[in-house]
């Protein structure tokens, strides 16, 4: 399998775990947060690692995509939410998790895809 089949299939993989965590986890005591969080971090760790990135990439890169999948996923939610008031709360939610799990999975990609020479 290429570099890009395996990439496919790393990202996919993480944004069907993370819309079945939130499906899940959503309207629970405990919430998705957590397991988000721990997905997202886990699905950076693995991207860079596989393109054998340095440690700096992972410590900047881990903040960034927490950051920015929290504040996505939130504000993402709700304007889903706004778009398409029919849908069930849930399902805004588990399409917004996914849609950024790929968008930050792919750029994840895009950043470590090439080595420094």
């Amino acid at each position: 399998m290429t570099k890009t089949g395996v990439t496919h299939l790393i990202i996919h993989s993480f944004a069907l775990a993370h819309a079945l965590a939130c499906l899940l986890l959503h309207d629970t005591g405990f919430g998705d947060t957590f397991v988000l969080t721990c997905l997202t971090i886990a699905m950076v760790v693995v991207l860079i690692r596989y393109f054998d990135g340095p440690v700096e990439v992972i410590v900047g890169l881990l903040l960034l995509a927490s950051f920015a999948g929290f504040f996505l996923g939130t504000n993402g939610a709700r304007w889903i939410q706004k778009m398409l008031p029919a849908l069930p709360g849930i399902w805004s939610y588990v399409l917004t998790t996914t849609l950024i799990t790929e968008f930050l999975g792919w750029s994840i990609f895009f950043v470590v895809r090439r080595k420094k020479k």
